[in-house]
């Protein structure tokens, strides 16, 4: 398996660029821009994020179960480790909150609009995967979809990309911007790992004080003060951002 996943990946390998992330400002922007924001509107969003347990089942309606199984396992390892979050897969549907279907690129659409009930309308153009999450009324996250269009995503050499991002994105870091560097979220760099600056957007997101339905004038006052109160997160970041299975036995970064 191990092999069959490296050679996946391989071609995806970019060691990232080295930028001004690990600064108290840049992070606090960051932040604001990638939880409190949505890909595909311009209005300003309370913080949202899980508070159950994530549970995570794989609906495989292509071949490749092994390997796309060991690519979502390896990652939710990862995202569980640095949030403090428990997030696991789990045995069937019945026991889920987050579907993660692997599909063909002629059946994604239409999948998609009939397990969200996403309209006509919906934004597929120039999407290669997409991550949906519903909340409550308090902004509490209680249940997501994901669908890979396998075929599409391997031509475009997204794959692996697509589950590390809409899985993350899926935690309740729904935007994409190209201010924010090095990060998966910026559609103009080819990170596929998650990055030291993602690690500590998961890590604030999911530090305690920080709670779903917090509003932008509540939320980044408490950002800020979890960064003056943690001097060492930057360090601690890069340390946990090695600490995936992508890194510690394949090799990736």
């Amino acid at each position: 398996m191990r092999h069959l996943v490296f050679g996946l990946l391989f071609s995806l390998l970019v060691m990232p660029a080295q930028a001004a992330w690990d600064n108290n400002t840049y992070v606090e922007q960051a932040f604001e821009l990638i939880a409190l924001n949505n890909e595909y509107d311009d209005k300003d969003h309370p913080v949202r994020k899980w508070h159950q347990p994530v549970n995570v089942w794989i609906d495989h309606r292509v071949g490749d179960k092994e390997l796309h199984t060991n690519l979502v396992r390896v990652h939710l390892e990862h995202l569980s480790k640095v949030t403090g979050h428990k997030v696991q897969l789990v045995n069937t549907l019945e026991q889920a909150n987050l579907r993660v279907v692997f599909t063909r690129q002629s059946r994604w659409q239409n999948e998609t609009r009939e397990l969200w009930g996403a309209d006509k309308s919906y934004p597929f153009r120039g999407a290669i995967c997409m991550a949906h999450f519903s909340s409550s009324n308090t902004n509490e996250i209680r249940r997501g979809l994901i669908v890979i269009p396998v075929d599409l995503a391997r031509e475009r050499g997204k794959l692996f990309a697509c589950v590390v991002e809409e899985l993350t994105q899926a935690m309740g870091l729904p935007n994409d911007s190209n201010e924010v560097f090095p990060s998966i979220f910026n559609d103009n760099t080819k990170n596929s790992v998650l990055t030291p600056l993602d690690v500590t957007l998961l890590r604030l997101l999911y530090s305690p004080k920080i709670r779903a339905g917090m509003p932008a004038d509540t939320a980044l006052p408490l950002v800020s003060a979890w960064l003056n109160a943690n001097p060492s997160w930057a360090k601690e970041s890069k340390t946990l951002a090695r600490q995936s299975e992508f890194v510690t036995v394949m090799g990736l970064f």
